[in-house]
């Protein structure tokens, strides 16, 4: 969002972009009658050259909205010709209207707009071409470096996101609780034990190993949610249940890396974990038009009636993240569900093998 700073600055530039301009003129305009004898002061002179590029400029607004919302990208270049000329037409008549009387009582020219429109305007489609290119030089460069802080602040919460999994994964009461389990199974069924011992290594490694690519596969995602909900088998035992709903034709579906087993922990967190009930977690994936549509419902106590939601930092980040990635395509919502429970549903564009790094 543009504020009142940011615009005062532009009005700056701009000024200074069209004062240059006509400097330029007025110095070369002078070096044209060096030596010369004139009839008229050179404060005359200047003042008609300045006025001449200010006229010009004053529809610099409509230059910066025209390069703004018509970029030359293909296949769309030639019809974004046509359009800049007719606006380029249309910004020299306006230009004429406005100056012609001002150049006729300020400087007693005997101007017509016939004569200027026909006559003089080579130069002024000139100037506004000149100003044209500069400002899509200058757009360029904004929407590189607007990439370049986005990639910077995605690669950042990418790296977040990392830590932030593993943190849980490391956490010492995750741990302790893990552990434990897999002591008990010991004494009941060393396979069942042996197997969560090689689900918490599988997670750590894939958590430690994974990539800086900020999507992966749909089912990578739900790998790593999988030995995430294998580890909490061990822990909840009977009072929790889950399971995927996923179409293997959306397994190549592209989705943020490290999307859903935050929020799947944050379900068994404040679900299973504060419930004496069973819990099922239900994770499914749909393809609805353009858009991947992912929820996490549970069958649990589901959200308080009368207190709204208060996201924590996983919440918060993720929301963010999926804003910087997809922009106002992407969607987050929490709700309770009409049977019980609580629902998590994100939904994303579809991007089906493409990587975003």
């Amino acid at each position: 969002m543009r504020t009142r700073a940011t615009i005062r600055r532009d009005i700056l530039i701009y000024t200074a972009v069209w004062t240059a301009l006509g400097l330029f003129s007025f110095a070369e305009w002078l070096a044209n009658v060096a030596g010369q004898t004139v009839h008229r002061p050179w404060t005359w002179a200047f003042g008609s050259i300045m006025l001449d590029y200010y006229t010009t400029g004053i529809a610099t607004p409509i230059y910066v909205w025209l390069v703004r919302r018509f970029p030359f990208v293909a296949p769309r270049i030639g019809r974004t010709v046509l359009v800049y000329l007719v606006v380029m037409a249309a910004c020299v008549a306006l230009k004429w209207v406005i100056e012609v009387p001002l150049q006729n009582a300020l400087f007693h020219r005997n101007w017509t707009f016939v004569f200027v429109l026909l006559n003089d305007s080579f130069g002024v489609v000139l100037s506004q071409l000149i100003f044209i290119v500069l400002l899509i030089a200058i757009e360029w460069y904004r929407a590189a470096r607007q990439a370049e802080v986005r990639a910077s602040s995605l690669a950042a919460q990418l790296s977040s996101a990392q830590l932030e999994a593993l943190r849980s994964q490391l956490d010492p009461h995750f741990l302790f609780n893990t552990l434990n389990g897999i002591s008990a199974l010991m004494h009941r069924d060393v396979r069942a034990a042996d197997t969560m011992l090689s689900r918490l290594s599988d997670m750590l490694r894939l958590t430690l190993d994974s990539t800086s690519a900020q999507e992966v596969p749909l089912r990578a995602e739900l790998e790593t949610t999988r030995l995430y909900l294998d580890i909490m088998d061990a822990r909840f035992g009977d009072r929790l249940s889950w399971s995927f709903d996923v179409g293997d034709a959306l397994l190549d579906e592209r989705v943020p890396s490290f999307l859903l087993q935050p929020l799947v922990e944050n379900v068994v967190r404040h679900g299973v974990h504060e419930s004496s009930l069973r819990t099922t977690i239900r994770v499914s994936a749909e393809a609805a038009g353009d858009a991947l549509v992912l929820r996490i419902a549970d069958d649990g106590r589901g959200l308080p009636p009368d207190a709204g939601l208060i996201e924590g930092i996983g919440l918060r980040n993720t929301r963010r993240r999926l804003a910087e990635l997809y922009g106002a395509a992407a969607r987050l919502e929490v709700t309770n569900r009409d049977g019980g429970g609580t629902a998590v549903i994100v939904s994303i564009p579809r991007r089906v093998g493409l990587v975003a790094t």
